[in-house]
């Protein structure tokens, strides 16, 4: 699986996916990381407060291309 980041949703999709992936609950991979289980839901969300839009504009504005691909 593979896509383009354009907003926090679709970076959100992209560590669900790769967190599923893995094998990792929300929780075991929360505590690899030193967050929170629910700042890893909310990333996983897309939700604004984690990952600011204004990011992803900049991005786009400056014509920059961020891809994933589960393609290890």
């Amino acid at each position: 699986m593979q896509g383009q980041l354009r907003t926090p949703q679709d970076l959100g999709r992209a560590v669900r996916h790769a967190r599923k992936a893995a094998g990792l609950s929300q929780r075991a991979l929360a505590a690899r990381l030193g967050v929170s289980q629910r700042w890893l839901t909310e990333l996983e969300t897309g939700k604004p407060k984690i990952l600011d839009e204004r990011l992803f504009d900049v991005i786009a504005k400056l014509g920059i291309s961020v891809t994933w691909s589960d393609d290890a």
